[in-house]
């Protein structure tokens, strides 16, 4: 009785179709929360590290009336050069708290061979070390070029080697570690620069004289993404799932309306094409049948009509045969079984 009122309700027109509404909003929901990513990454930035060194110079000359005794160029000639006065700069922002630094010059004589240079002689002469202070430092050289010159004679003669050349380099290096927006970070640097003697153009000049670095410091966050659905406000992951559950909720009444709605199931939908409806006269005797199979097997051996009628509330088939009845009965649907 109640699976009938339950079928009846569930297959009224307008609760299908307001299930049928509701499973195609929750199902679209579903849809669209699905390709949303439960999960936010945002960056802030905590700020940028900057590191910065610089070389300057300047040229002591020989007696002259065009430039005076000293001047900084960035070309200077040759021949009048006796001396460089270098000073190197450095700074980082923000400042390094602990630090060591070295400012290095030396002086490398090489040969070419083809494409390739070939390095004979290599000596240090300047090298300075120390802590840094509030995150920079500064040293300085002065390069005696007269004594230089006859050093690189001294040295070309003792190899034996008039082609030989000579470079130098001016390096600083810096490691250290700071706080970048409350993050501790390490940090190094490293700086060549050099002086060229082009006896060509008889001109001394010095190359990459300055360097600068800069370091943009990030953090990284995950968290969760919200979302609103229904007017609910919540995590995209649980709004994924609610919407998946709801619209299974609203999915099941429509299965269960098609499957309330089948009607109960036939024995007899094999006999049915050879039923008649009517009932049975002049019957001299009766046969009762106990099953639908009982009524089958009596069908195939007879080979006569089913006649089919009501007698309460029962259902009753018969199939006559020389004055003889083989009867089967069956209670209708929703009527109480009784024996045959």
């Amino acid at each position: 009785m109640m699976k009938r009122k339950v079928s009846k309700f569930l297959r009224r027109k307008p609760v299908i179709g307001v299930f049928l509404l509701l499973f195609v909003v929750f199902g679209v929901y579903s849809i669209k929360l699905m390709s949303a990513r439960p999960y936010v990454v945002s960056t802030r930035s905590l700020g940028t590290f900057t590191a910065e060194g610089k070389l300057s110079h300047v040229g002591v000359l020989g007696n002259n009336t065009l430039y005076g005794r000293s001047v900084s160029l960035e070309d200077y000639p040759l021949p009048l050069v006796e001396e460089f006065r270098m000073t190197y700069n450095y700074r980082s922002n923000p400042g390094l708290s602990e630090g060591n630094y070295t400012f290095l010059v030396k002086a490398t004589y090489y040969v070419s061979k083809g494409t390739e240079e070939v390095v004979l002689w290599e000596e240090t002469l300047f090298e300075e070390k120390g802590p840094l202070a509030d995150g920079s430092f500064s040293s300085g050289y002065a390069l005696n070029v007269t004594e230089l010159d006859n050093r690189s004679a001294e040295i070309a003669e003792e190899l034996g080697m008039k082609r030989l050349r000579r470079r130098i380099t001016v390096m600083a290096a810096v490691d250290g570690t700071g706080s970048v927006g409350g993050r501790k970070v390490t940090e190094s640097f490293t700086h060549t620069s050099e002086l060229v003697r082009d006896s060509s153009a008889e001109l001394y000049y010095f190359v990459d004289t300055a360097k600068g670095e800069s370091k943009p410091f990030t953090e990284t966050s995950t968290s969760r993404a919200n979302t609103t659905l229904f007017g609910i406000s919540s995590d995209v992951e649980t709004a994924q799932n609610a919407a998946v559950a709801l619209a299974f909720v609203a999915l099941l009444p429509l299965i269960g309306s098609v499957y309330l709605g089948r009607g109960p199931k036939d024995d007899m939908k094999k006999l049915r094409p050879y039923m008649v409806k009517g009932a049975p006269r002049n019957v001299d005797k009766k046969v009762y049948l106990r099953t639908e199979e009982d009524l089958e097997k009596a069908f195939n051996l007879l080979d006569r009509p089913i006649m089919t009628y009501i007698d309460g509330d029962e259902e009753v088939y018969v199939i006559i045969n020389d004055g003889v009845a083989y009867e089967y009965r069956k209670p209708l649907p929703g009527a109480k079984k009784t024996a045959n």
